[in-house]
């Protein structure tokens, strides 16, 4: 079991991936307590440092999770949400479905003029602006998605982003705007690799998968209501389209 030392890939990421097959092939599973740092090193031959950050990488990842005084275990299942035409789910109810506590913390709030692809899904006239809001969605204090929405400054004014920090974009239109999103929505996805700034945010490495769900939302008499842009960490998520 030991690592090819030769290798132009360092250890510890080598080691990494060793362990995730462990964890994706169900050798070790959730909840499971997997061995100390100092059978690890002797398991694979390489230094405790070489483990201890190789540990530390997959918690920060969300494979693992340390438990004072007992050990590293296997950490929970991905977040399983569905994306779907007729029964869009939310982040927070995906996390409350999966047991897990949502949490969202806004990075920043702008105004810009709208490009072009947003001003045909939004029906919006040249010249017109959209509020640009970035926040991170997390579960059980792990981030999971860095999202950014596009909303009409024309539809709501005086938009107050702080009212997203730990709260639904969801509840904030219906309360204050008296807006009800439709459960339909159009939805495209794809994958890309984390650039350096995502890496942080989602406390992952550059280069990882992500996925992108970029969603065009209505409200419930199907006018367009704004757009979503998710990056979503693909180790920490499953979808249902």
């Amino acid at each position: 079991m030991s690592l090819d030392k030769n290798s132009q890939q360092p250890l510890y990421a080598q080691l990494m991936n060793k362990i995730k097959e462990l964890i994706q092939n169900g050798q070790y599973k959730a909840g499971d307590q997997i061995p100390t740092e100092t059978e690890l090193s002797e398991m694979y031959g390489v230094s405790r440092i070489t483990v201890r950050r190789t540990i530390e990488e997959l918690c920060a990842q969300g494979f693992l999770v340390k438990r004072q005084g007992k050990g590293t275990f296997v950490e929970a299942p991905k977040i399983y949400r569905k994306v779907e035409q007729e029964n869009n789910m939310s982040f927070s109810e995906s996390c409350l479905a999966n047991g897990r506590k949502p949490s969202s913390h806004v990075v920043a709030c702008y105004t810009m003029e709208a490009e072009d692809w947003q001003r045909d899904f939004l029906q919006l006239k040249d010249n017109c602006t959209l509020y640009h809001i970035e926040r991170v969605l997390a579960a059980d204090d792990l981030p999971i998605i860095y999202e950014h929405i596009y909303l009409p400054v024309s539809r709501f004014p005086e938009f107050q982003a702080e009212k997203l920090e730990n709260g639904s974009l969801f509840r904030l239109l219906t309360e204050e705007y008296h807006v009800i999103e439709s459960e339909k929505g159009r939805s495209t996805i794809e994958v890309r690799s984390a650039s350096q700034q995502i890496a942080e945010y989602l406390r992952m490495n550059v280069g990882e998968p992500v996925m992108i769900l970029k969603s065009y939302m209505n409200d419930n008499e199907e006018n367009p209501l704004y757009i979503s842009y998710e990056i979503i960490a693909g180790s920490r998520y499953r979808i249902s389209i």
